[in-house]
This record gives structure tokens, sequence and C-alpha cells, in this order.
């Protein structure tokens, strides 16, 4: 019983280079919106701190 290869030459429904962008993509629009929220929580901790005075 001869063992096809899995997924040998198969690609997907866009392609693999534009997964790969897209997957690039994404992690870089995930890691700047955390980057962004930890920016904007120190901020906030400023400003607090100079309410205080």
């Amino acid at each position: 019983m001869p063992l096809r290869p899995a997924r040998a030459a198969r690609r997907g429904v866009i392609g693999a280079p534009v997964a790969r962008t897209a997957a690039v993509v994404g992690t870089a629009t995930v890691v700047s919106r955390g980057v962004n929220r930890r920016q904007d929580r120190r901020e906030d901790r400023r400003d607090r701190r100079y309410d205080r005075r």
C-alpha cells in the first residue's frame, strides 16, 4: 500500500507567499498594538503622579 505524501505540493486557497506575508503583517500589528497600549498605561501613570502634586 503506497503512502501518499501529506500536503506535498498542495497550495492553500491564497497561496504560500501571500499567506506568509499576511501572517507577518498580522503579527506586526498585534505587537505594535501591545506596545502602544503599554505606552498609554505608562503615560496614564505619569499623569496620575503629576496630579497628586
